[in-house]
């Protein structure tokens, strides 16, 4: 982890590049973190970004034009994707892709800071040298970040039960809203729901109906609640949905190891 974490510090988590951007400083929110170690090693932070950070992300929004469908289709069929979820990226560093706005950039910035990327891993430091000791280091050498906006909406089942692919670390979501008819039953729906599985039970990336499983702990969706899992072959989750006329919307950020080289 710690070769990770001085190559990500001289990538992503250097912040030359958006240093005249408002700073936001997340390491604040980690005391309050909850964790847990069941069905897999997870976390949660309410009130996870500042308040006027997190209103000016819902005021600065992008237009629904500009998501797009998760899902990929290969000769008509959906190809290894189970959800209904659209997304827009915010940015992906290793590609130098970026929504460049004032929010944007004071988002982004605030997710890829050294010190709170440091502190977080270090949090997880166990969960996360056991997968790294599952991945060819070798070919994987280089550090990256990813972060999405993501909307889920519709009657069909928002994001299928799966396991991320291995080289993403770490995962964080940030709980955004939920608006339309929502209900009592909501909360859960559109919350993250959590497996319990053997390691290699299940492929990364092998999308199952939610239904499928038995949920054993449902992280309930509630405003600027931040769900942090750091990954592993175990960590089974997904995402029912399926309320007609709801919305949800997260924003979703990713701490990888790749292939790629290093952006000069």
């Amino acid at each position: 982890m710690a070769a990770f974490l001085a190559s990500y510090e001289k990538g992503p988590g250097s912040l030359a590049a958006g240093q005249n951007a408002r700073q936001t400083d997340l390491v604040q929110a980690l005391p309050r973190m909850q964790v847990f170690d069941s069905p897999f090693t997870f976390g949660t932070i309410d009130d996870f970004l500042p308040d006027g950070l997190y209103q000016a992300v819902l005021r600065d929004w992008p237009e629904s034009s500009a998501f797009n469908p998760v899902a990929k289709f290969v000769d008509g069929r959906p190809d290894a994707y189970f959800g209904n979820r659209k997304e827009r990226i915010v940015e992906n560093w290793a590609a130098g892709d970026e929504l460049d706005a004032s929010t944007w950039n004071e988002v982004r910035l605030a997710l890829r800071h050294p010190d709170f990327v440091r502190a977080l891993f270090t949090r997880f430091a166990g969960t996360i040298e056991e997968n790294l000791s599952t991945l060819d280091l070798d070919v994987l050498h280089t550090s990256s970040f990813k972060l999405y906006a993501n909307v889920d909406a519709g009657v069909s089942e928002a994001l299928g039960a799966h396991v991320d692919a291995l080289p993403k670390l770490l995962t964080i979501v940030v709980y955004l809203d939920l608006t339309g008819p929502v209900s009592e039953f909501s909360p859960d729906r559109w919350g993250t729901a959590l497996y319990a599985m053997k390691p290699g039970e299940i492929q990364p990336l092998a999308f199952t109906a939610n239904a499928d499983h038995i949920v054993a702990h449902q992280i309930q969706f509630q405003p600027n609640r931040a769900f942090v899992m750091p990954n592993t072959s175990r960590a089974l989750h997904g995402v029912a949905g399926g309320e007609d006329g709801v919305q949800r919307r997260t924003l979703m950020c990713g701490y990888w190891l790749t292939k790629q080289r290093p952006r000069e």
